[in-house]
Order: structure tokens, then C-alpha cells, then sequence
């Protein structure tokens, strides 16, 4: 990561943002310049103050130069920008920064009906920060359904053939959205709206659009062999472990495109013009909103669906970390509050062949909601099963001069642990362990996992 920060730092034309607040701060400590900004300024108010980060609130400070005449406004339930650094402390100890400060909580909300609030309240417990309860303005009305689905494709049909009967009900296709929690999920729903004939479109984020295929299309447009290899030219690993959210989605939709390819019987340009009449969303930008949570927020629709409420999606499988997980409770917050009338919540038991697990959220959000009991699960990650298989990883490591991480991830080795899988085919159901790595390192595995 150093090297690459030195890279981009040499390469960058101009002045990134960062750099326009780091200077800012640089300036002010100019007796000046300081001198001047705060006579110009003699108060300042902050919006989404949520979202500050360590420069920002340094930049802020130095623009106040110890002088209290400040007003933010934000709520540290919405706080999902870690990846910036921001953090919800900065306005969550306001007060013991100012004890003079007067607070002034807001729980009116003029968006949603108490059924959506209803849903939203239940995961206030866990938020932490400031507490608070909405009070909805609007009359009862609208309806909240938290539904599981045998597999992937039920969960997809049932949301299709909702917003269709919604549509024809009145909604607007425009005042209905989609949200997950990454752009790789956007493509199920794209192919199956088009398929629909409903129209859609896509926040910042479309399919064809996204690095991974662009590069891929722009090869076979080239004339350049088959899609299975120009994918792998690319990097595509049907059997790695990909780290970060761009390249987990840069790596499904290589691996979805060699999928389709498999499927498609016909040339290549035959290929490109499917692709095109599938994923291409309407230039006129009408139809079902397709987004991430995080490109959702501050926006609001008459219907909500929140799909894929599971273990390793919300929260996220990266998501390690208490804070990390605290944030990810905080972005299905956003996530719920973004539906005026209509909210529809729903896991799979089944996704892409392997079991599911329904999000911890999901029994925050609903109590009855009955998840796998945990009788398996090993009560830290050093119990002793966990050990051996680290052991084992080690020495197959060394006997195959890798990385300990290109055999298995911690992450793998844990749900291993959970699952005690007793035959390759159990194995092969877990996050992680692809063809390759089955053929490879399952009897190995199992050995460990049965060994008295």
C-alpha cells in the first residue's frame, strides 16, 4: 500500500481532494491568513457531521481557532463512511468538547410510515451512540414483509413478480429500488428485470459498465479469443479469495461473464449484442433503481427491497472488527429508512449451491426469526480444531512454497470449524473452497476435521 500511495502521489495531475484540505490547514497556521478567514467567518455550521474525518475536523477547528460559535447538524446512526476515516465520535462527544453546547434531538420523521419505523427501531438497540426513537408523522399504512427463499433464483422471481404487482397497483417503477450491499449484485437483477421487460436503472454502477466486463468487451471487441480466456488474462481466479469490495466485485463479473458465455450458443459478436441487450440500462435513466446502500443514502422511495439479509453479505464478509460490524448494523439502518410505504426484506437458504446463514440483523429485526443453532460453533478461534487446521495449513504451505493465505483464509478455517464437514461434497458447500482447492486440499482437510 506504501508503494502504491507513492505511485499515485507522483502520477496525480494536480490536487486531490485530501490535498485541498490538507493545505487548507497549512494555510491557517499563518498567522494571517488565520487572522483574516476568522474575521470574514465569524460562524459556522456543519451538515452531515456524522461524516468527518480526522482532516476535516482539524481543518474545522482550525478555522473556529478556539472560538465556540458553532452549529452541526447529523445523526450518528447514518454513519457509513469508515472507509473515508469518518467517524460518528466527533459528533457523538459534541458535548464534552462544548459543555456549553445545547442539543436539540430530532425524532420526528416525515418520510415513513410507523410500519417502516417499526422495522428501523428494532435495530436502535444495538446502534449505540445517542439514543433515540423515530415518531412517524404519516397515518398507518404501507406493509413490511421479511421473507426467506428456498435459493437465489426464488428470491429474485419473488422480487420481480412484486414490483410488477406493485406497478400495476399504482407505484411508479421510478419510486421503487433495489438495494445490496455491493455493485457485483446488481447483475441478477438487471437480467432478470430485462427479462421482465421492466425498466431499470442503475446508480453508479451498471454491469456492463464496471471495470471488469468494460475490459472484457473492449478485448473481444478487439477480436480477441474466447471470453474464458480474455477473463483470465484479466486476473480472473475462480478459486482465489479476493481482498476488498472493488476487486470481489471486479472477480464475480468475470466469473458471471464466463458463466453466460457457457450458456450462450453463438459467436462472439452474437455474444457482445446479448450481453448489450441484456445489461444495458435505459439511457433515459427510467425504471427500477438498482444501488448500493451507501449510494442510496439520503434518498427515499415508495418501495424498498432489501435482498440477501445473510452472514458474509450484511455484515459484510471483510467486516472483522466490532466497529466494523457496528457500521454495517448502521448501513441496513440507512438501508430501511430509505422506504416511505413499502419495505420487503429477504435471505436465501441457498445461494450459488452452498447454505446461508440469515444476517444477525435479520433477529434484531425480527425476534421469531429462527437462525442455526450455534452448538457447533467453536468458542474462539483458537479452539483446538481451529489449531490443526492452522497446523496443517502451515506445513502444506511449506511443502508447496506458498503463502500460508493461498491455501486457505482464517476466515475459511473458521467456518470449517463451524460446520464440521464430514464428506467433500459438505467441504464443497463452503466460502471459499472452489473446484480447484477441493480437488486439491479436501482429503487433507477432512483428515484434520475427522481425526479422533
Amino acid at each position: 500500500m506504501a508503494g502504491i500511495f507513492r505511485a499515485y502521489e507522483q502520477r496525480k495531475k494536480g490536487l486531490d481532494f485530501e490535498d485541498l484540505l490538507e493545505q487548507a490547514i497549512q494555510a491557517m497556521q499563518r498567522p494571517d491568513v488565520a487572522e483574516r478567514v476568522r474575521a470574514k467567518y465569524h460562524a459556522i455550521s456543519v451538515d452531515e457531521y456524522q461524516d468527518v474525518n480526522l482532516l476535516q475536523q482539524t481543518l474545522l477547528e482550525a478555522w473556529l481557532g478556539g472560538r465556540e460559535e458553532l452549529c452541526v447538524v447529523g445523526d450518528d446512526y447514518q454513519s457509513i463512511y469508515g472507509f473515508t476515516g469518518a467517524t460518528p465520535s466527533w459528533l457523538i462527544d459534541f458535548e464534552k468538547r462544548y459543555p456549553r453546547a445545547k442539543v436539540i434531538t430530532l425524532t420526528k420523521n416525515y418520510r415513513s410510515t410507523p410500519q417502516v419505523l417499526h422495522v428501523a427501531n428494532r435495530l436502535t438497540t444495538g446502534l449505540g451512540g445517542r439514543s433515540k426513537v423515530l415518531e412517524a408523522t404519516k397515518p398507518e399504512g404501507g406493509d413490511c414483509n421479511l421473507s426467506q427463499y428456498t435459493d437465489d433464483e426464488a428470491e429474485v422471481r419473488a422480487i420481480v413478480a412484486e414490483i410488477d404487482r406493485l406497478a400495476k397497483g399504482g407505484v411508479p417503477f421510478e419510486e421503487m429500488a433495489i438495494l445490496y450491499r455491493i455493485n457485483a449484485r446488481s447483475e441478477d437483477y438487471e437480467e432478470a428485470l430485462a427479462a421482465a421487460r421492466i425498466p431499470y436503472q442503475v446508480r453508479d454502477g451498471a454491469f456492463l459498465r464496471r471495470p471488469g466486463p468494460r475490459a472484457v468487451l473492449r478485448a473481444l471487441q478487439r477480436g480477441q479469443s474466447t471470453v474464458e480466456e480474455v477473463c483470465r488474462a484479466l486476473g480472473w481466479d475462480p478459486d482465489g479469495e479476493p481482498e476488498g469490495q472493488e476487486e470481489i466485485t471486479r472477480q464475480a463479473d468475470l466469473g458471471r461473464l464466463v458463466s453466460l458465455a457457457a450458456e450462450f450458443d453463438g459467436t462472439v459478436p452474437e455474444f457482445i449484442a446479448d450481453l448489450k441487450k441484456r445489461f444495458e440500462d435505459d439511457a433515459s435513466a427510467r425504471g427500477v433503481v438498482l444501488s448500493t446502500y451507501h449510494r442510496a443514502k439520503g434518498l427515499e422511495w415508495d418501495a424498498v427491497f432489501l435482498p440477501r439479509l445473510e452472514e458474509r453479505e450484511i455484515p459484510f464478509a471483510l467486516s472483522k472488527s466490532d466497529e466494523a460490524v457496528a457500521e454495517e448494523r448502521r448501513l441496513l439502518y440507512v438501508g430501511i429508512t430509505r422506504a416511505r410505504t413499502h419495505l420487503r426484506l429477504s435471505w436465501a437458504r441457498e445461494r450459488d449451491g452452498k447454505n446461508t446463514k440469515p444476517s444477525r440483523f435479520v433477529r434484531e429485526i425480527n425476534p421469531s426469526q429462527k437462525t442455526e443453532p450455534q452448538a457447533t460453533k467453536p468458542k474462539n478461534p483458537d479452539s483446538e480444531l481451529f489449531s490443526r487446521l492452522r497446523e496443517w495449513r502451515k506445513r502444506t504451505a511449506e511443502e508447496l512454497d506458498v503463502p500460508a493465505y493461498v491455501i486457505f483464509h482464517d476466515s475459511t478455517l473458521r467456518e470449517i470449524c463451524e460446520r464440521g464437514p464430514k464428506t467433500l461434497t459438505e467441504l464443497s458447500r463452503i466460502n471459499g473452497i472452489g473446484p480447484t482447492k477441493l480437488e486439491r486440499h479436501g482429503p487433507g482437510v477432512l483428515a484434520v476435521v475427522n481425526q479422533p
